[in-house]
């Protein structure tokens, strides 16, 4: 009797698990993206050591999974299975600093005890888009040296984002690679005004 029992709840559990097995789902591959620097060029620097200080995002874009807009511009989509290979944050400094090298500036993340001439702060207000349509980058930078301000500016800068989050990380790249270019430029402009 007790052998009847047992065989009976043992068919019961299995049947349970075969139903709650489909209800699941096949599990996704988690895809990890990260931004992309400009390929290094040989070229003489200035003298200037810029420490680019942490950059501030939006609490929205501080996570880990990639975030793609509506084409409504109001909600967002957070993409469980599409993340990025690094902090968000540190991508873009590493951006901002491989780009700032390309303009022949000598430009690190600041750490403790760095000796530096000015730091660059950075705040990344807006840095997503809508797949088939724009990505949008708006950011404030200054640059500081003993408290003063040497030089600021705001970036609004769009881009298509293509039809793939491949793309679309591309020109999320491409707008930070834009934007040290101008920073670079900026500085060049205020230390050779003409």
């Amino acid at each position: 009797m007790k052998a009847r029992i047992a065989a009976l709840l043992l068919a019961f559990s299995l049947t349970g698990c075969s139903f709650s097995l489909p209800l699941m789902g096949p599990s996704e591959e988690v895809r990890y993206y990260v931004l992309t620097s400009p390929k290094p060029k040989q070229r003489s620097m200035h003298e200037t050591r810029i420490g680019v200080l942490p950059v501030s995002l939006p609490g929205y874009l501080s996570r880990p999974q990639l975030v793609v807009r509506d084409k409504d511009s109001v909600n967002i989509n957070i993409r469980d299975f599409d993340r990025w290979g690094e902090e968000l944050s540190r991508g873009v400094s590493r951006v901002l600093c491989n780009t700032l090298a390309t303009q022949g500036y000598c430009a690190v993340p600041l750490r403790t005890g760095s000796q530096v001439d000015s730091k660059l702060m950075l705040d990344v207000r807006r840095l997503d888009g809508s797949l088939n349509g724009e990505v949008t980058l708006d950011a404030v930078w200054t640059l500081q040296k003993n408290k003063a301000i040497l030089a600021s500016g705001q970036v609004v800068a769009s881009r298509p984002a293509g039809n793939t989050l491949e793309k679309m990380v591309e020109a999320q790249s491409l707008l930070i690679q834009d934007m040290a270019r101008d920073i670079a430029e900026n500085l060049t402009n205020t230390k050779n005004p003409k």
